[in-house]
């Protein structure tokens, strides 16, 4: 039989995922509404779509990527925080 993980490995990985999750699609609307604000056009959220030109689709690519990878971790840092004042421990796999 597999090694089983340990429930608390088990509930920081699917914490983790979850709010990192959650920062990425945030993160994504934040640049979306600021895109909107700075940019005369529509962002290029689809980049199959010919219409719109390479470097407004590489700059969106690239402002989601970087958006995305900071929202994540600092929300996978404040989870780890979070994590530590409740269980007075530090997560799974983090060296304290």
């Amino acid at each position: 039989m597999p090694d089983v993980p340990d429930r608390k490995v088990l509930v920081w990985k699917v914490l983790s995922l979850v709010v990192g999750a959650a920062a990425g699609a945030a993160s994504e609307r934040l640049i979306e509404a600021v895109w909107t604000q700075v940019a005369p056009s529509d962002p290029p959220t689809n980049a199959a779509d010919r219409r719109n030109g390479i470097p407004a689709t590489l700059v969106w690519a690239a402002a989601v990527g970087i958006g995305a990878g900071v929202a994540r971790a600092m929300a996978n840092r404040s989870a780890a925080a979070l994590w530590e004042v409740a269980t007075d421990e530090a997560p799974p796999g983090v060296d304290a």
